[in-house]
């Protein structure tokens, strides 16, 4: 009898391992899936141009304006456009802010929030960071961020027919007005010159977008954009539908 129970002992716990095993392998299985499909696919290749989108335009002047608000209009360009209905003004309130200027002379971070008066001025501009949280407050996993990457990547998502909210200049060209802040998180380059749109299209000679000072995709020379969008740091966001 001892034997015995030591058999069904041994023969429940074989049956509990593989029952384990198995849980934890398609576990594992499952959240590879739902990473790879978190990503856009990286290895498409190119066909070459994308016809300019009809995403809705937002101007950011439109009342209530928002004199330096071209980061959260365009936000809610893509943000409409995959089916989430929010104003730039809903965003402007809920974005997350900084001083332009601390008392202690430092310079507010970008990195970290709107720095200065989004509304009336002066104000600087929000980098991708901040926009990106607030995007997924709306979208969730949905949101992808794309900084860092090549622009390969953005013409790669508009040929899905994806929008990609970017940084660039207000010229859609490289500036030589970059300045040096000291923040409280460190050094930060910066130009007074920065601007974002919502890109919609692109092909062998233009980047279109739509600009929220208010033109709907709006032609911009290839080189130039790229070189712009470069300087200021590859910065883009893509909302998958």
């Amino acid at each position: 009898m001892k034997t015995l129970g030591t058999l069904c002992v041994l023969i429940l716990t074989a049956i509990l391992v593989y029952l384990g095993y198995n849980i934890y392998t398609n576990d594992i299985h499952l959240n590879f899936f739902n990473q790879q499909s978190d990503e856009p696919d990286e290895k498409t290749p190119l066909k070459g141009s994308a016809s300019p989108l009809n995403v809705v335009l937002y101007r950011q002047m439109d009342s209530p304006r928002l004199y330096n608000g071209c980061e959260v209009t365009s936000l809610a360009m893509i943000l409409n456009n995959a089916g989430y209905h929010v104003s730039k003004n809903t965003l402007a309130d809920k974005i997350n802010k900084v001083p332009l200027t601390y008392s202690s002379g430092l310079k507010g971070d970008p990195n970290e929030g709107f720095a200065g008066d989004m509304e009336n001025g002066p104000g600087l501009g929000v980098y991708h960071e901040p926009i990106d949280k607030l995007a997924k407050e709306y979208a969730g996993n949905k949101v992808y961020d794309l900084t860092g990457k090549d622009i390969s990547s953005v013409y790669r998502q508009l040929e899905k027919g994806r929008p990609v909210w970017v940084i660039t200049t207000t010229s859609f060209k490289p500036v030589d007005n970059m300045q040096t802040w000291n923040t409280p998180n460190g050094k930060i380059d910066i130009t007074f010159s920065m601007h974002s749109v919502a890109v919609t299209g692109y092909d062998h000679d233009y980047v279109y977008v739509n600009d929220p000072y208010g033109y709907k995709n709006r032609k911009t020379d290839r080189s130039d954009f790229e070189k712009a969008w470069k300087q200021m740091g590859s910065q883009a966001i893509v909302i998958k539908s």
